[in-house]
């Protein structure tokens, strides 16, 4: 029996078909630029249709997508999309479809995770998920900052969605509080929610903050800057040219990303405790995977573990990095395998 997977975002959608044998294997997969499609279901129709002749048509979906899914229904809002798995079905003749948060869904791809598709930075990973019920929680710094929580025992996977990434921003040294009250004057705001810090958006205010002081109105990154603003269709990656000048040694950037791994480093400490995921903090996002020796630095540990009485506790704690770009579809992969074999079963 084959399984459809879905990773559905603002910029790109990709679905996929893997065989529902003891470990999903991919048969054919399809990329979308989201942008271009009126909407999902125009995506999702154009799949099934074209499948090649070999594949025959999966009996169980689920598809990872940006987004609450609230009743089976989910609003993707920056695209004007609405997508409900009831007309999913009549599209395609397949009953049995799942929406899920693409965050929530990554709880699901976590006891079938290859060594390749991961990296433990912290602490040591008991991969051994069908003997002993096991927390664990996922958070991922992309274009916000996603959250969620799991229960992995041996009959069940369990997960519970989070939008802790809303939480106010709570600034722990003077940097942090100017840079608060920057963002404030800046966004014409009152409160700053942590993803508004922690986020590859996040990462590419501060830099924008440091650019903003007159002793540096002649950085390179000021004429960047200009053409950004002045162009709201250009494609220019501002965070990932942060991290490009500070691995370059310009200082300012590295100021800049030292905050930002500070920030990301004590909100995923904070999680960690409001959790207890005790099994592992899996940490997941494009800028994670990008960028393994930020992630894995003094600057970013440091600050997870400084809290207190509780610091030895979140020194043990495993912590690993998420690697595979293609985690969302493949986690999706997986939750639609259990389904089909089992009713979301492990064994």
């Amino acid at each position: 029996m084959n399984v459809l997977a879905g990773d559905l975002g603002g910029t790109k959608t990709i679905l996929a078909v893997y065989s529902s044998e003891n470990y999903p294997k991919k048969l054919y997969e399809k990329y979308y630029f989201s942008s271009e499609w009126k909407s999902f279901y125009s995506i999702f129709e154009d799949f099934i249709k074209h499948l090649p002749d070999h594949i025959s048509l999966p009996k169980y979906v689920c598809i990872g997508v940006a987004g609450p899914i609230k009743g089976q229904k989910v609003e993707i809002t920056n695209l004007g999309w609405n997508i409900e798995t009831e007309e999913l079905s009549k599209l395609s003749n397949i009953n049995n479809i799942e929406l899920i948060n693409d965050f929530s869904v990554l709880i699901y791809g976590i006891p079938f995770f290859k060594k390749s598709q991961y990296e433990v930075i912290q602490g040591t990973l008991n991969p051994e998920y069908k003997t002993n019920q096991k927390l664990v929680a996922i958070i991922g710094a992309g274009t916000g900052l996603g959250m969620s929580r799991g229960l992995i025992t041996p009959k069940r996977i369990f997960i519970f969605p989070s939008e802790g990434g809303h939480r106010e921003f709570s600034p722990r040294t003077e940097n942090e509080w100017e840079l608060v009250k920057w963002l404030k004057k800046k966004l014409s705001i009152q409160r700053i929610s942590i993803e508004r810090i922690v986020s590859g958006t996040g990462l590419g205010m501060i830099a924008r903050w440091k650019l903003d002081n007159r002793s540096n109105e002649n950085h390179p990154l000021q004429e960047t800057l200009k053409k950004i603003d002045n162009d709201k269709s250009a494609l220019t990656d501002l965070p990932a040219l942060v991290w490009e000048k500070a691995n370059n040694g310009d200082k300012l950037m590295s100021e800049a990303l030292r905050i930002w791994l500070n920030a990301y480093g004590s909100a995923a400490g904070d999680f960690a405790l409001q959790e207890l995921c005790s099994s592992g903090l899996w940490i997941s996002g494009g800028t994670a995977a990008k960028n393994l020796d930020g992630i894995n630095s003094s600057n970013f540990l440091n600050a997870f573990s400084n809290k207190g009485r509780f610091q030895s506790y979140l020194k043990e704690i495993p912590l690993i990095i998420l690697k595979d770009p293609e985690a969302t579809l493949f986690s999706s992969a997986c939750r639609a395998l259990l389904s089909a074999e089992s009713n979301g079963r492990l064994s």
